[in-house]
């Protein structure tokens, strides 16, 4: 934001053009990302982050309010790409397996990516005047919500517990997220293999075959 305008244009330098634009963008991404995951978040400076990019401060702020805003992009990477293999699950041909492959994939993206983990949910969000959290600016509860639908045709098809489907789903979501931070904070715990805890979670909704219609 040299000499007052995003994209770190200076007097007399000409405008960037939007792949340009685009290219500084993510590079601020990339510098930010490997950073935090680095030093943690608390410890970087916006000021550090546009060294490591390449651009000056001013120019930084011209891209992201705050470093808040700059790690809700990034936490929007990471979420797109996790959901994205959430969603191929939904290609195989029965609820059940939708649901078990879905929960399987939400757990293995955290556990095979300890980093982002701690990046999204070991940072409180934090929103300046003006921002949104991420919660609210984000597609992140419809996304969620893929659960409840999830739980509630397995429900339809006599293979999960009858009951409220978006409570049943939050909870499902919940031992999810304490599998994962289980796993990723405390490695050196002798858990059981991840198959097998994912397994019991999965049987806070679904029924023993026995007790299927």
């Amino acid at each position: 934001m040299e000499g007052g305008e995003k994209g770190g244009r200076g007097r007399g330098r000409p405008r960037r053009s939007a792949g340009q634009e685009q290219a500084v963008r993510e590079r601020v991404v990339d510098a930010a990302r490997g950073l935090f995951a680095l030093e943690g978040f608390e410890a970087v400076s916006m000021r550090r982050i546009a060294q490591q990019a390449g651009c000056s401060t001013m120019s930084l702020y011209g891209y992201f309010r705050s470093k808040n805003d700059l790690l809700r992009h990034i936490w929007e990477d990471f979420f797109a790409e996790l959901f994205a293999r959430v969603e191929a699950a939904l290609a195989l041909p029965t609820p059940e397996q939708r649901l078990r492959d879905a929960c399987a994939a939400y757990v293995n993206y955290w556990c095979e990516h300890p980093e982002r983990y701690r990046m999204v949910y070991l940072n409180q969000d934090q929103a300046a005047a003006g921002e949104q959290l991420y919660v609210d600016a984000s597609p992140i509860v419809e996304r969620f919500g893929l659960f409840r639908e999830l739980v509630q045709a397995a429900q339809d098809s006599g293979a999960a517990r009858p009951g409220d489907p978006q409570l049943l789903g939050e909870a499902l979501v919940c031992s999810l997220l304490g599998l994962c931070h289980s796993l990723v904070t405390i490695p050196e715990y002798p858990w059981r293999p991840r198959a097998q805890l994912l397994q019991a979670a999965l049987g806070l909704v679904l029924r023993e075959p026995a007790d299927r219609a």
